[in-house]
């Protein structure tokens, strides 16, 4: 029996930003909102149900994917799939389930809960992410890991000492990551520091061939392929496994979740190969083969780590620079050393021991509800700063990508939740450092200018909420019990809203004064109590939660006041979009203001025109146009000034 494990590394970035914890809008994912949205359309759930298509390709039935390959999920990608694709979630861990079933052991397999790489962390924040990639694990799919997936299989004896001592049975490696390996597949035995652990390593050929050599095109020659690995000899088992990025089927290659349901399909129906997975060939097959690391390694550099950390000569584009990498690398781990002195300084004594209460409290703090508020603050910090070396930020070309400001919004986070004093001197070191980091693009300048330019602001994320929920108590007061964000609760004291932060409980009082043309608040002016500044929040930069509340309430409202009987009835029936029902709308305001005049209907124009506001969507110019005809025919009052200054237009 030959036995064929095809293993997915299922992982994306903690895209939500540190304050609100929304994900932005990646406009480089379009048509879709972000880039977790699009990956899970094209891969993550189409795996779950992955067409079986006969000879003439009609459909014939559907698989589960995640039942019958070995897998791990990224945790920041599973939290964000709780909230945005639970169905997905949900049959990851039911693939879970029905593998633990049918072979006595399930699929998935943890993985550290940062995608850090672990050789380049401490031994404590090796611990640390091991331990909360544990508590993940388990939380989800209600059972102990008895593998370990390593992000970028980055290996060095400290890290797989760290599995050990956590009672990880095995983890799986590329070939360049050992010196030897054991015959046919079979796992192989680590020894260090007094511990054992089973090494499975992929087949490097197999593996290449799924990811870049095109097996996802021909399904009966990849199946040859597999099939074509000689078997054991000598009474033992037979072991072909592969491991590639989960997203190579169907994100990477579009009908990759088609191409592995038909070799699922395919092997299921053989009587002398079987699709399993690691944990059920330890069961049969323990580790006699020794194994010696090549360490530090990765399954995607070939200079060790070195691409996490310097200009090694690994880039996607010829010709780009990763100067970059080094300063980027050097200034966070300053931070961080930065950041764990001032951590330790503040630490109450009342606490016990820090990296302790950091294991058991989690990211998510609930391991510790009976911290003190100025211990669950630190521990917050420490969040942040282990999110701070979230692997992709180094992986690609240019520090002006998405994935290096997702690494410094964590690191503004942790230092605004700094004493300001701390917060202060680390910021200035971290920025000088960020000088040195130049980015490819002479248009996005340094990492200092990036730093200050594309993650700064986004600091202002809880003023935006504040503003956002002051215009929803200006529309419908009632309706602020009835809406929630993810690290927010909320309260009305009077004049004033108190946003609260569920995790650490800290309160922030904010003063808000909306200002309301028609019928919604197009902007707000909000400062902080004790008075601060205050800022003017636009409507567009209100969070997108609450602009959907705005939305609901208020759309059904200025329709039904300017819509014809006609009109109505066509967006009912589905033959008008929002677009088209929007134009309609103002039209349809207009000829109010041509029948009631313009102090009387002229904030039905105003009411329109925020449905425009709220979707950040302008006014064409040929309405533009028709609005300058028509103010100009209007006396000159408030009103038509009022307009006139909101259209950009001078009658």
């Amino acid at each position: 029996m030959r036995n064929i494990v095809i293993h997915g590394h299922f992982y994306q970035p903690p895209r939500e930003d540190p304050w609100l914890e929304l994900v932005p809008h990646e406009l480089s994912a379009a048509p879709d909102h972000d880039w977790n949205e699009r990956i899970t359309r094209q891969c993550y759930a189409p795996l779950a149900r992955a067409p079986v298509v006969d000879a003439q390709g009609r459909l014939a039935r559907l698989v589960n994917a995640y039942a019958w390959c070995s897998f791990d999920i990224g945790p920041s990608l599973f939290r964000w799939l709780d909230g945005h694709a639970p169905d997905v979630a949900a049959a990851i861990v039911a693939g879970d389930r029905e593998s633990a079933d049918r072979l006595g052991h399930g699929n998935a397999i943890a993985m550290p809960y940062h995608h850090a790489i672990l050789p380049l962390l401490s031994r404590r924040d090796k611990v640390t992410e091991v331990r909360w990639g544990i508590r993940d694990f388990r939380q989800r799919f209600g059972r102990e890991p008895q593998g370990m997936w390593l992000p970028e299989t980055a290996v060095d004896d400290e890290t797989l000492t760290v599995l050990a001592d956590e009672r990880i049975r095995f983890t799986v490696l590329a070939p360049n990551q050992v010196t030897a390996y054991p015959p046919f597949g079979r796992p192989g035995r680590w020894t260090g520091s007094g511990r054992e652990l089973a090494v499975f390593v992929y087949d490097g050929p197999s593996a290449h061939h799924v990811a870049f050599g095109g097996a996802l095109d021909d399904v009966s020659r990849w199946e040859a392929n597999l099939n074509a690995f000689p078997l054991a000899d000598d009474g033992g088992v037979s072991v072909v496994s592969l491991a590639t990025d989960g997203e190579t089927f169907g994100h990477h290659h579009r009908l990759g979740a088609t191409a592995l349901a038909a070799l699922i399909d395919r092997v299921s129906r053989r009587d002398d190969a079987r699709l399993t997975n690691f944990a059920a060939i330890l069961d049969t097959a323990p580790p006699r083969f020794d194994v010696t690391l090549i360490a530090p390694s990765s399954w995607s550099c070939p200079h060790g780590v070195d691409r996490w950390r310097r200009a090694c000569g690994c880039r996607y584009e010829p010709g780009t620079s990763q100067e970059w990498r080094a300063p980027l690398r050097d200034g966070l781990e300053t931070l961080g050393a930065g950041i764990t002195e001032a951590v330790q300084r503040h630490w109450p004594a009342a606490g016990g021991d820090i990296w302790t209460a950091r294991d058991i409290a989690g990211p998510d703090l609930t391991g510790a509800p009976q911290l003190a508020a100025d211990a669950r603050v630190l521990l917050e910090v420490e969040q942040h700063a282990l999110a701070m070396f979230t692997s992709c930020a180094w992986f690609f070309d240019d520090i002006g990508r998405l994935e290096p400001r997702i690494v410094l919004r964590h690191a503004t986070r942790a230092l605004e939740l700094l004493p300001s004093a701390d917060s202060a001197r680390l910021e200035a070191a971290l920025v000088a450092t960020l000088a040195h980091a130049q980015s490819n693009d002479p248009d996005k300048g340094d990492g200092a200018t990036i730093w200050r330019r594309d993650v700064l602001p986004d600091a202002a994320g809880p003023a935006h909420l504040a503003a956002a929920l002051g215009a929803l108590r200006e529309l419908a007061p009632a309706a602020l019990d009835d809406w929630h964000m993810p690290a927010h609760d909320w309260r009305v004291d009077g004049d004033d809203i108190v946003t609260i932060h569920r995790r650490t409980g800290g309160e922030s009082r904010w003063h808000v004064e909306p200002v309301t043309l028609g019928l919604l608040a197009i902007h707000a002016d909000v400062g902080t109590v004790p008075a601060t500044v205050a800022r003017v929040v636009r409507i567009a930069a209100y969070p997108e939660p609450i602009r959907e509340a705005l939305r609901e309430i208020a759309t059904p409202m200025v329709l039904e006041a300017t819509l014809t009987p006609g009109d109505a009835a066509a967006l009912s029936a589905g033959l008008l979009d929002q677009a088209a029902a929007r134009g309609r709308a103002l039209a349809g305001a207009w000829l109010l203001v041509a029948r009631d005049g313009l102090d009387d209907a002229g904030i039905v124009v105003h009411s329109v025109l925020d449905l425009f506001d709220l979707d950040a969507v302008p006014i064409s110019d040929a309405q533009r146009a028709d609005a300058f005809v028509r103010l100009t025919a209007q006396p000159m009052t408030p009103m038509r000034e009022a307009l006139a200054e909101r259209l950009g237009i001078a009658p």
